[in-house]
């Protein structure tokens, strides 16, 4: 009876220590952690600097997988004049692709103002890379051939032709490709809250957090140049052109939601 009731002191008293033993100081523990949310499939690692504040860095995926294929018409209603003959340019569908996939890296520092094992946090770090938000691609193989075949007027027939996009239209390059895409800037300032411990006392966890990242002004690129966007969407929409270019004026911010599951190595 004697030695069931000392190996019962010996368990509760190794359980408790076990409990006291648990602290967070500079980089005593190591932590992962994967996610899913806005900025796509999250990997990251973390440590703890103290009770109050945890450090993490990892990689955000928007997979290949966010691609949408579609068909535009491009729009010519045009001619061109070869040597005192009227040639006109052929009007054709072309198979375009809108592809959103990227890749960042950020890097976090979690703020716990309550210490202890309490779980209310306040973020602020950066996110680093995945400019290119938007990418639109296609090719005209008509095009490209009517091209080839009077290549001295390539600079005249580029100008009257173009694929539309809702009212905003898309210029070919002497290739007949379509590239362009949406970009904004590479560092994007961070700042979140949430709840979860990135480093948990338990092996295993859940957490959630919500934030913003700063984009600054989103840029529209079409075969690697810079595109006025006022300028272009007045001249295809008129005064509708404005309005919508003072929204993506205004489009600074890019929502952050994500939901991890952090696990404790060490």
């Amino acid at each position: 009876m004697k030695k069931i009731l000392m190996m019962a002191i010996l368990c509760l008293v190794f359980t408790i220590s076990g409990f006291a033993q648990f602290k967070r100081s500079a980089f005593n523990h190591v932590g992962l952690n994967a996610g899913v949310g806005t900025e796509g499939i999250s990997i990251g690692v973390a440590a703890p600097i103290s009770n109050f504040v945890e450090l993490e860095a990892g990689v955000d995926i928007l997979p290949k997988m966010l691609k949408i294929s579609d068909k535009m018409n491009l729009t010519a209603d045009a001619t061109i004049n070869v040597q005192g003959q009227t040639v006109r340019i052929p009007d054709s569908e072309v198979d375009v692709d809108a592809d959103f996939s990227r890749t960042a890296f950020h890097a976090k520092a979690n703020i716990y103002p309550f210490g202890g094992n309490s779980k209310f946090f306040v973020a602020a770090g950066f996110a680093f890379g995945g400019a290119k938000i938007a990418k639109l691609s296609g090719h005209s193989e008509d095009l490209a051939r009517f091209i080839n075949k009077y290549p001295e007027y390539e600079d005249e027939i580029l100008k009257h032709v173009g694929a539309d996009l809702s009212d905003y239209n898309i210029k070919f390059d002497k290739n007949g490709d379509i590239n362009a895409d949406l970009r904004c800037n590479s560092f994007r300032p961070y700042l979140g809250l949430g709840f979860g411990r990135v480093v948990p006392k338990n092996r295993l966890g859940f957490r959630w957090e919500i934030g913003c990242q700063y984009m600054g002004k989103l840029k529209i690129y079409q075969n690697g140049e810079e595109v006025d966007v006022r300028k272009a969407l007045n001249d295809s929409m008129g005064e509708d052109g404005g309005d919508i270019a003072d929204i993506v004026d205004k489009l600074k911010f890019y929502p952050v939601l994500k939901l991890q599951i952090v696990g404790r190595i060490l």
